[in-house]
């Protein structure tokens, strides 16, 4: 951090000099994508996009981005992993927002980079556009929220892990909902949960991101109501993660905070985490779409079966797939979108 630091006081024209011995990523239309273990390519499947942190990679997702893709293979997800620009400092590194982490002043278009991949991937898989999600750790949880800010129309849901949106809303230009999931440690010391400061320049806390959020989708603002909790970190006892929502969002819109008590900036993450932010996925479409999430088992059919699992479920918190409302809670208004759709079609 420091000889970046020391970079951003040189001269533009030095800057740019040095910037350009960087590595260049590979062509948008070369990320490689993983299909699930049942990929059926005449039956539209959903995708994530799963950005690394500062210094990491997309090259090894079974051990990155906390081991998702294994169960998100198994859940019936495509998953492509990028890896961003190389910095003279041999770092890769993704241009989100003014503090993280363009150290280097190169101002490569990134935003650009990840909308050409999608377009990429919709046109050789069979992808369903209402079910593109967005996860990043860190400097990724950053370009999470920077591709919601200038592309919400593409994905059904950013999660944003250790990573947090602009410090100013005016930055931020977001003209559509997007379903935002914040999953923060309160002991993070690299991107701290209250915020901080990178290299001079101020980042938003976790709270502040979402209350951002929450005022784009024309919700509620979260209080402090905890709804449920998980087990998402093995370093920590217990179920260390609140989990808060806010409430009365517009079409399409939504915003949670997972804080998990006690983690640091890198979870060591469950099997409980992963399912629950693979559900979450699954649990939010691009626009409201109530046919399919009565579709609790995902077999485009809302039947018997999906009622079962509501029942089975009833009185359940958390982020569970029979949560239908998505308000938390598996209770007598979720029994009745079921059975308002019952036999439909999704």
């Amino acid at each position: 951090m420091s000889t970046a630091n020391t970079w951003r006081l040189v001269s533009p024209v030095v800057m740019a000099a040095v910037a350009s011995l960087a590595h260049a990523q590979i062509p948008p239309d070369e990320v490689p994508v993983r299909l699930p273990e049942e990929y059926d390519p005449n039956q539209p499947a959903p995708l994530i996009i799963a950005l690394h942190g500062y210094t990491g990679s997309g090259n090894n997702p079974s051990s990155s981005l906390f081991g998702l893709w294994p169960m998100a293979s198994e859940m019936g997800f495509l998953y492509a992993s990028p890896t961003g620009s190389q910095d003279p400092l041999g770092n890769n590194y993704w241009n989100a927002t003014d503090a993280c982490c363009d150290f280097f002043n190169a101002n490569i278009d990134h935003i650009g980079y990840i909308q050409t991949m999608i377009n990429s991937i919709q046109s050789n898989y069979s992808v369903d556009p209402d079910r593109i999600h967005l996860i990043g750790h860190s400097n990724g949880g950053f370009m999470c929220h920077a591709m919601a800010c200038a592309h919400p129309e593409l994905f059904a849901s950013i999660t944003a892990v250790a990573g947090v949106g602009f410090a100013y809303e005016a930055d931020c230009d977001a003209a559509e909902t997007v379903h935002v999931l914040q999953v923060h440690g309160t002991d993070d010391d690299v991107i701290a949960y209250d915020g901080g400061w990178i290299l001079g320049v101020y980042y938003p806390g976790a709270w502040e991101t979402v209350d951002m959020w929450a005022a784009r989708n024309a919700c509620d603002p979260l209080d402090s109501q905890v709804l449920g909790t998980i087990d998402m970190d093995n370093a920590v006892s217990g179920a260390e993660t609140m989990i808060r929502s806010a409430d009365a969002c517009q079409a399409g819109g939504s915003v949670q905070l997972w804080s998990l008590e006690g983690t640091s900036h890198g979870p060591s993450m469950t099997n409980e985490g992963r399912q629950a932010i693979l559900q979450y996925m699954q649990d939010h479409t691009n626009g409201e779409h109530p046919l399919c999430l009565a579709d609790v088992n995902g077999d485009l059919r809302v039947d018997i079966d999906d009622l079962l699992m509501v029942l089975v479920a009833f009185g359940q918190s958390g982020p569970v797939a029979a949560d239908i409302t998505g308000d938390q809670q598996v209770d007598i208004d979720d029994l009745s979108v079921c059975i308002s759709v019952f036999g439909a079609d999704c």
